[in-house]
């Protein structure tokens, strides 16, 4: 008889707690929730000395876009620019 009363007991919990799971979602979307982060990327033109052909290129903090940067590790400046 106690193993019946606790398997009723257990049943019946089981079903508050799916019951408590069911319902309307409390959650408010809206588009910002999925939107990424921007990236800013500082882009260094090589020196017409160096034998490169493609600009070098780092992440940067945030900043006005077509303002001046710089690079660890690179000589010159560059510019902020919006990255992908």
């Amino acid at each position: 008889m106690k193993i019946a009363t606790l398997a009723l007991a257990f049943l019946a919990a089981g079903a508050g707690a799916a019951m408590a799971q069911q319902g309307p979602d409390s959650r408010t979307y809206n588009s910002d929730d999925y939107k990424p982060r921007q990236r800013y990327v500082c882009v260094v033109p090589p020196p017409r000395s160096a034998d490169q052909q493609y600009p070098n290129v780092c992440r940067a903090p945030e900043g006005r876009v077509g303002g001046s940067c710089r690079c660890p590790n690179v000589t010159g400046t560059g510019t902020l620019q919006l990255g992908g």
